[in-house]
């Protein structure tokens, strides 16, 4: 079996509040190489089922391979977690007691140099979740945008106050020879940023690069809404987020959820009808222990929601 140093992110945390029904019925949208399904295994009676998607093909493949020996009925499928909806009717259940979204990127995928998601090492700009389908990667997005697209990628998805500066030195480095590595964009990024703010400037660069290629905002955008009639009755989602950018559209959702309501302010009285349907279990985004961050340090940005479907 595959092995890689992969912990999955706040486990303990996300048990303790997803698992509800020891014989219920679980999701992990993004299950990566099934870390958090195999913790939800220990934790549930061997009447229970699992179930995961993912769009990255090589880790789901894995995921398979360690969850083979837990005792529940699992299924995983490879979709992207927005086209739930449509993927639903292959699985033995309808509707979950418990709902994990985890937003970021596995160790697979970033100890993996060929994939292109690392500045740490020279490979392709790729970055594409599933390389194995045809499409667009990193490389096409940085040589074929316009300067002023390129900025608004880098200040939009990864808040980089030099977006402008850094844009307008990719298109002045394209014209000499086209960008096909994580290095020659790495070195375009530190010929133009001061020493000291290099490192962040880097890890925001790459990641909205990522986000953009792949469609990250508008997905989860997409799914948010899908889950509360998936969700059975005092069943719970979490999600963990790494970026502001993420946690600000879980936060916003949830709140929604919570008051219902979406008549305007000045109204005096409620016209629309819309009733509560969450209850948010976390009042202020929850983080990781320093103990965690010391043993995982990939850890550090996460951000943990969880709310019950009331």
């Amino acid at each position: 079996m595959n092995d890689f140093n992969h912990l999955p992110v706040m486990v303990d945390e996300i048990v303790s509040f997803l698992i509800v029904q020891k014989d219920g019925s679980y999701i992990d949208l993004t299950a990566g190489l099934g870390g958090h399904l195999k913790a939800f295994s220990r934790h549930l009676s061997k009447d229970a089922k699992l179930f995961g998607t993912d769009r990255d093909r090589a880790a789901l493949k894995i995921a398979k391979e360690r969850l083979a020996d837990c005792p529940q009925q699992i299924q995983v499928a490879e979709a992207p977690y927005s086209t739930l909806d449509k993927i639903l009717p292959e699985f033995s259940v309808s509707s979950f007691d418990g709902i994990l979204l985890d937003l970021g990127l596995s160790s697979l995928q970033i100890d993996d140099a060929t994939r292109g998601f690392s500045f740490q090492e020279d490979g392709p700009l790729d970055m594409r979740f599933d390389p194995q389908l045809s499409g667009r990667m990193a490389a096409d997005l940085l040589n074929e945008s316009t300067e002023r697209e390129l900025s608004d990628i880098f200040f939009t998805y990864g808040e980089e106050k030099q977006a402008r500066r850094i844009a307008k030195a990719i298109v002045m480095e394209r014209q000499m020879s086209a960008l096909e590595t994580t290095t020659q964009l790495k070195k375009i990024i530190d010929s133009v940023i001061f020493p000291h703010h290099q490192k962040k400037a880097l890890a925001r660069i790459f990641q909205s690069i990522r986000i953009a290629l792949n469609g990250e905002l508008d997905e989860l955008k997409a799914v948010l809404p899908k889950l509360v009639p998936l969700l059975n009755k005092s069943g719970r989602i979490a999600v963990l987020s790494y970026h502001s950018l993420e946690d600000r559209i879980i936060k916003r959702f949830f709140q929604q959820m919570h008051k219902g309501c979406v008549c305007p302010t000045d109204f005096a009285v409620c016209i629309c009808g819309i009733d509560p349907s969450f209850k948010i279990l976390t009042k202020k985004a929850l983080t990781p222990t320093d103990e965690e961050i010391k043993a995982n340090p990939r850890a550090r940005s996460a951000k943990l929601r969880v709310a019950e479907k009331l």
